[in-house]
Order: structure tokens, then sequence, then C-alpha cells
């Protein structure tokens, strides 16, 4: 949940709606369409944002580990080979 205390989700129509935070779960109205939705705070932009972030994260420490191992293998393939 956003620190601002708003997050923005879609109607089914597809409208961004700025909802109070106090309001997630809640049943609203959307203000462009008058369409009814429930608005997920699960589902909104911000949320989307932060598992985009997390998964970034995630493929930069796999990316770094294997540069690592990567590295530490062929420091010990030089080694083995010198001591041969």
């Amino acid at each position: 949940m956003p620190t601002s205390g708003f997050f923005q989700v879609s109607c089914p129509n597809d409208h961004l709606v700025r909802v109070p935070a106090g309001l997630a779960e809640e049943e609203l109205v959307c203000p462009q369409c008058s369409q009814r939705f429930v608005a997920h705070a699960a589902d909104s932009l911000e949320a989307g944002e932060d598992r985009v972030e997390r998964a970034a994260r995630q493929w930069l420490w796999v990316a770094v580990a294997t540069v690592v191992l990567l590295i530490v293998a062929g420091v010990g393939a030089f080694l083995a080979g010198m001591l041969s």
C-alpha cells in the first residue's frame, strides 16, 4: 500500500480510479462510467509496480551470483592448470 494514503485501480471499463486507502476492498462506483467494482489493493497500479521491482531485484541477485560463480570457477581452473 502506498504511503500517500491512496492507490489507483482500473474499473471494469479500464478507467483509472484513485482510491483512498480506507476504501480498499470496498465496492465503489467509477466516477467516469458509473460501473460498480471492488477496489482490490492487490490489483492496484502501485502493487504491480512493487511486484516488478521485486522481480528485477531477484534477477539482479541471480546475475551477480552467476558472475561470481563463473569467476571462482575460472580462477579455480587457472590454479588447477598451474599446479599440474
